[in-house]
């Protein structure tokens, strides 16, 4: 698998995610929306805190994982007469799609869908683009 992709460019690539979703839900962009949604509050988040580390490397696992499909699918991609950007596209759409639904049975908002699509949809496009055009 690693002659069709870069691994490093996957680990580069998924640290620049974690990254993304520290500024994305915190406070700077969408948190207090998101928390506010969610009926999160300061003290949860602090109760939670010794189990950080926890969720940090599995959010990060996953980051690689959700990476490393997307960088084979930009190396097959051509092939079905596709560029990168209408794949990213297209996926990002499936994804909002796919969350419609549960969003709707769980009683979620407008918002609260917003936000949590929109972070996949940047993830995606931004992930290919950056997989795509990756250094070294």
């Amino acid at each position: 698998m690693f002659d069709l992709i870069h691994e490093f460019s996957v680990l580069g690539t998924a640290c620049f995610m974690m990254a993304l979703a520290t500024i994305w839900y915190s406070p700077m962009l969408f948190g207090k929306t998101w928390m506010q949604e969610l009926s999160i509050t300061d003290e949860m988040i602090e109760k939670a805190q010794p189990d950080m580390w926890k969720h940090m490397i599995l959010t990060f696992v996953s980051y690689v994982v959700m990476l490393g499909l997307i960088a084979i699918a930009i190396v097959y991609v051509p092939l079905l007469g596709f560029t990168s950007l209408q794949f990213s596209l297209a996926l990002a759409l499936f994804v909002a799609a796919a969350a419609v639904a549960p969003a709707l049975f769980e009683g979620r908002s407008v918002a609260y869908y917003g936000i949590r699509v929109g972070f996949y949809a940047v993830f995606i496009v931004a992930g290919t683009f950056i997989l795509e055009n990756w250094p070294w």
